[in-house]
């Protein structure tokens, strides 16, 4: 029987041998999955016992990874904002930038009570769940389009007990509020949708191929959803409100423009790699 720490080493060398990016930090989080101990634990006590069972679903799990299948999909969830949220086939992984959109309105929305908040193509939940999380006053409604989606979005939203606190929606934004105007208007929209130009998604890295095309789609141009946003939502966001959205590489100036005949101020926001991430449009003076 190897000690576990020779066990460690062989999930590292066998990612490296994939040619896998992050092979190491790929190989402790897996590892770390399925024998239920810390990195540190390891290193402290590399003679530590285990069930050696438990190798058959590392090396089904290794498998997977080395074909390219997201780490985010083989050990089922993933963090976001502080929170854990259940991800697989057919969800959009989250995303450290995406906690942009959820850390700007936690400080904007600070001491407004009941704001109407919308999540748009909300896929995991992880924008809409965050923000009703971080402010409980929050009227939060998330629409969603993919039956998929929609079923780890229920999930996370009982997960983090707000089943009886946040409304999922199943719709399709292209209608426009119009489509869903039984709802109140909204204060504040937010949204990552889609902004991939259609024929660049066969060029993507071979880990983003296996989340779904539907949220990765943003038409000939990428534009496709912010258009419809534009056109169809932020006319009917209540006065002193907003729209944050997240958007690609060099998108932000077309995406303003589109904004622009609707806002009285247009704001975006760069990401860690300083590339610009966050476009916001406000509405009239703020609440």
């Amino acid at each position: 029987m190897r000690k576990i720490g020779d066990v460690y080493r062989y999930a590292i060398e066998r990612l490296n041998e994939a040619g896998t990016e992050n092979a190491a930090y790929d190989a402790k989080i897996i590892f770390e999955t399925v024998f239920g101990v810390k990195y540190a634990d390891i290193i402290a006590d590399p003679d530590m016992k285990y069930d050696e069972r438990l190798i058959d679903i590392l090396d089904a799990m290794l498998e997977q990874r080395s074909k390219g299948v997201p780490l985010q999909y083989i050990i089922g969830e993933w963090d976001f904002m502080g929170f854990t949220f259940k991800v697989g086939e057919g969800v959009l992984i989250p995303r450290p930038e995406t906690e942009m959109l959820v850390e700007y309105t936690e400080k904007k929305l600070e001491g407004v009570y009941r704001p109407v908040v919308y999540d748009l193509c909300s896929g995991s939940g992880c924008v809409g769940l965050s923000v009703k999380k971080l402010l409980p006053s929050a009227r939060v409604f998330m629409i969603e389009k993919s039956d998929e989606a929609l079923k780890y979005l229920n999930e996370n939203r009982d997960a983090l007990g707000l089943s009886q606190l946040a409304c999922v929606i199943k719709g399709d934004i292209t209608l426009g509020y119009e489509g869903f105007s039984s709802l109140p208007k909204p204060d504040v929209i937010l949204s990552n949708p889609p902004y991939i130009c259609s024929d660049e998604l066969d060029s993507l890295q071979e880990e983003v191929k296996h989340e779904p095309r539907m949220a990765l789609d943003g038409g000939k141009d990428g534009l496709d959803f912010y258009r419809c946003l534009a056109e169809k939502w932020l006319p009917y966001i209540n006065e002193g409100g907003y729209i944050a959205v997240e958007c690609g590489e060099n998108q932000a100036d077309d995406i303003s423009a589109m904004f622009m005949p609707h806002c009285e101020q247009i704001e975006v926001l760069n990401d860690f790699s300083d590339v610009q991430r966050i476009v916001i449009g406000s509405v009239g003076k703020k609440l």
